[in-house]
């Protein structure tokens, strides 16, 4: 099949007119590396090659693309190049292939990201962050070995006695008011922290609070 004409489009692709009528739009970069000029004759087998190239091309810049803008795991971002229209699985792959090879695409360090992000950033407990990021795609394995770095009870009680301290002081007026407890300890239990946890740090709120006031 002879290339009968070669027009550039959009961006750096270009558009192969072929005899037939057919049309092949490639990157200027592959276009390059196979050599192809106006003229060139191409078997079946040769074009079936080039749209393979140009659909991994494609699923690997639109893959660059959505990690400059945020992180995404191995499983959000298979699902989204997938979703894409003219997607091709085999180039999908091959593009994730490329991306994990050349460190875009980080599972492990995507884990750490995130459990920064939940923990220290959002303010949530462990449990609410594991929630989070298991539905972001990512492995228990991985995400274990993100949030152990916080699976400290000091670190966890200060935590909580931050939060009380600056979202539900005005709340926490009276310890007897099993009432406003309850709703506060609900809503921590909302962000991730376990009963006890909370427990701990509302009888070491009050505690500082009767403290200051005494001083």
């Amino acid at each position: 099949m002879k290339i009968e004409a070669m027009t550039p489009v959009k961006g750096k692709l270009t558009e192969i007119l072929l005899e037939n009528g057919n049309r092949l739009r490639l990157h200027g970069d592959l276009i390059i590396r196979e050599g192809l000029r106006i003229g060139d004759e191409l078997d079946e087998a040769r074009i079936a090659e080039l749209r393979q190239a140009a659909a991994e091309r494609r699923a690997y810049e639109y893959g660059l693309y959505l990690l400059e803008r945020r992180g995404y795991s191995y499983r959000e971002l298979y699902q989204k190049l997938t979703d894409a229209n003219n997607s091709q699985e085999n180039a999908v792959l091959a593009a994730l292939e490329k991306l994990t090879r050349y460190g875009f695409l980080n599972d492990a360090l995507y884990a750490e990201q995130l459990a920064r992000h939940f923990i220290e950033g959002k303010k949530y407990g462990i449990r609410r962050a594991e929630y989070e990021m298991r539905h972001r795609g990512l492995s228990q394995e991985d995400i274990d070995e993100a949030l152990s770095a916080y699976d400290d009870p000091e670190q966890i009680s200060s935590q909580l006695l931050e939060i009380l301290q600056k979202k539900y002081a005005r709340y926490l007026t009276d310890p007897d008011d099993r009432k406003t407890v309850e709703k506060v300890t609900a809503a921590l239990v909302r962000r991730g922290y376990t009963y006890t946890q909370i427990r701990y740090a509302i009888e070491d709120y009050y505690a500082a609070a009767e403290e200051q006031a005494q001083s």
